[in-house]
């Protein structure tokens, strides 16, 4: 089972730079917004929204930890659909596709006419995570593989998330308001 706490852990890091970029982006962020309805709505929020972010770093993560471990293809769940209406009214499955062209396109089905919203998305999509990390390369798990499940939540708190703001001054280290950080949580579990 060696690399898998290393896949988690790239996996996470290329789901936190997915999530920065879209907050530093200001008008991409914009357009990523969208509001769950139906069953996909936490009924504890008058209002649940999804971005465009949760989705794309949970394929991100579902693709890439099932491309190194094919046993887990198939037991790799998120918290978000990946569907999202486009402005023609069409659905649009979001996913990691073969190439950085591709995945551009797709996103381009969901961003459209914003092409350089979806070219810098797909590009960090396909962006390569190096871990120099030594202390975490010499640890391994017992556990194999395909025991596991993966459950992600690409970002915790959409809503404090959605709301952050950037100008808000920490105090004593600490956001008094809005989320200056995003937590993506990626928990593993026994089948």
């Amino acid at each position: 089972m060696a690399g898998l706490l290393q896949a988690l852990v790239g996996a996470s890091e290329k789901a936190a730079h997915i999530a920065r970029l879209c907050r530093r982006e200001e008008p991409l962020f914009q357009l990523l917004v969208a509001e769950k309805t139906g069953a996909d709505r936490n009924r504890r929020f008058l209002q649940d929204f999804k971005t465009l972010a949760d989705v794309l770093i949970q394929e991100v993560i579902k693709h890439d930890l099932g491309k190194e471990f094919p046993e887990l293809r198939g037991h790799i769940h998120g918290e978000e659909s990946n569907e999202f209406k486009n402005g023609q009214g069409e659905t649009v499955a979001v996913r990691v596709c073969a190439t950085p062209g591709d995945t551009a396109a797709l996103l381009l089905s969901v961003l459209e006419p914003e092409r350089a919203a979806a070219e810098l998305l797909a590009a960090a999509v396909h962006r390569d995570v190096a871990l120099e990390d030594v202390e975490l390369a010499g640890v391994a798990l017992s556990i194999p593989p395909q025991d596991l499940a993966i459950w992600i939540d690409p970002i915790d708190s959409t809503n404090e998330y959605i709301g952050g703001r950037e100008d808000v001054a920490p105090v004593d280290g600490i956001a008094p308001a809005g989320l200056c950080s995003a937590l993506v949580l990626v928990g593993a579990y026994d089948r």
